[in-house]
């Protein structure tokens, strides 16, 4: 006769629960019994997820492809159906457009191309839907386009999006609270092209280097508006504010005619009048990217440079990580050549450069999302900066490029998509 399960040995148990991936997963295999808890170890702390946009995910530190398991209808779909290698995991027209630490932004458009949004956390298998949002841009051009997607702090808190209209390249939501949009399509919110929290404040940085200050504050609503923007750093920026907006507006309404009092004050229309079904490429805010020709490239192959600076908080500091990345004009994959990282004196109103290191830290960068996280295990490299999209890290002590770990799988995946779309989702240990 078989002994019972909970007579397994102790060691067996813990190279079984070793082999689980998901949180739930972990937590259900310490339900069982006693003894099986008392195998359960914690793991070792990992490096972040690569998460796909298409639902699929790869965890760097076993080198694996994994599909979501836990987002509505994607057990429906075409699951871990393999095509060119890669893993497929959410419904059609669906995408992971964003991410801030543990959770992913998901938009699901339907067959009228209408979008609706959530918020997803694969590890407790949570799913929050957006309903503000889907009010706000629920349905948009073909064009339209979701950079960026930052969490203050809890999905309670204040949520920054980064889009590619003009009329409303940053918006700002909270769940029951309602969403804001610029009211002026000449605002110089387009120039920004990347933001970042640092505490309860909203920073972004523009192309010439300039770091703004993005005030907010919540108005007679609960809604969290953009008050106005200042210029820290730099001089090109225009100082904005958002009482101009409101003054525009007070002598609008006065010219108007008395049925228009009668209208909804909380319809989008009233707060953001631009048809966004409507976009033309001229209303596309242009990748925030720098292109450089080397036609006296001494080399067979030619290259182009792409410059693109990213802004990040570390340490209760603000970052500035400006970087050079090398396209064969062969097609061969495209990899990091240059990488100058700045610290931001704010009284001083400069940027300086760092060269010494990163205080222990290591960044993990893309387009989406960047973290700065504590290196305090042999997975994560003190002083070094993981670049998603080339999968290729930078050294600042040894200030030397070499490739990452994650293998054939993850270089096929980037051959074959846009990999400015990958992201860093992070296990829950690492967000703290």
């Amino acid at each position: 006769m078989a002994p019972p399960w909970s007579e397994l040995p102790e060691d067996i148990l813990a190279l079984i629960f070793a082999r689980f991936f998901f949180p739930v997963d972990g937590t259900a295999f310490q339900s069982v019994c006693r003894s099986w808890r008392s195998a359960a170890r914690p793991p070792p702390r990992q490096l972040p997820w690569i998460m796909l946009p298409v639902g699929g995910f790869l965890n760097p530190s076993d080198r694996v492809l994994r599909r979501l398991v836990s987002f509505p209808n994607t057990a429906s779909c075409a699951g871990s159906a393999y095509h060119n290698r890669l893993i497929f995991s959410f419904p059609k027209n669906t995408r992971c457009v964003g991410s801030t630490d543990c959770w992913i932004a998901v938009d699901c458009a339907d067959a009228e191309n209408g979008h609706t949004y959530y918020l997803h956390d694969e590890f407790s298998c949570t799913t929050l839907s957006l309903p503000e949002l889907d009010a706000a841009i629920g349905h948009v051009s073909d064009l339209f386009r979701i950079r960026k997607v930052l969490l203050r702090s809890t999905t309670d808190d204040v949520i920054a999006i980064m889009t590619n209209h003009r009329s409303c390249p940053i918006i700002l939501t909270q769940l029951g609270k309602g969403v804001w949009l610029p009211k002026s399509y000449a605002t110089p919110l387009s120039y920004i092209i990347d933001v970042v929290f640092s505490g309860d404040r909203l920073y972004g940085i523009t192309q010439a280097e300039d770091l703004v200050f993005l005030d907010i504050a919540s108005d007679g609503n609960g809604v969290p508006t953009v008050m106005g923007g200042k210029c820290v750093i730099g001089k090109d920026f225009v100082v904005w504010s958002n009482q101009e907006d409101e003054d525009d507006d007070d002598d609008d309404d006065d010219d108007s005619d008395d049925d228009d009092d009668d209208q909804d004050d909380d319809e989008i229309g009233d707060e953001h009048p631009y048809d966004l079904t409507k976009m033309t490429k001229a209303d596309m805010i242009p990748e925030a990217t720098q292109y450089i020709n080397l036609e006296e490239c001494p080399h067979e192959v030619k290259y182009e440079i792409e410059t693109m600076w990213y802004l990040i908080e570390s340490c209760g500091k603000l970052l500035m990580v400006r970087r050079q990345v090398l396209w064969p004009a062969n097609g061969d994959f495209e990899f990091t050549y240059k990488v100058e990282v700045f610290e931001a004196d704010i009284r001083a109103s400069t940027w300086v450069p760092l060269s010494g290191g990163l205080g222990g830290q290591a960044l993990f960068i893309s387009r989406r999302f960047c973290k700065s996280v504590a290196a305090c295990n042999r997975e994560i490299q003190k002083d070094v900066l993981y670049f998603v999209d080339t999968d290729d890290v930078f050294n600042m002590r040894s200030q030397s490029v070499s490739a990452s770990r994650t293998g054939y799988c993850y270089s096929t995946y980037l051959r074959a998509c846009a990999a400015k779309d990958l992201t860093w989702v992070f296990p829950p240990e690492l967000v703290a």
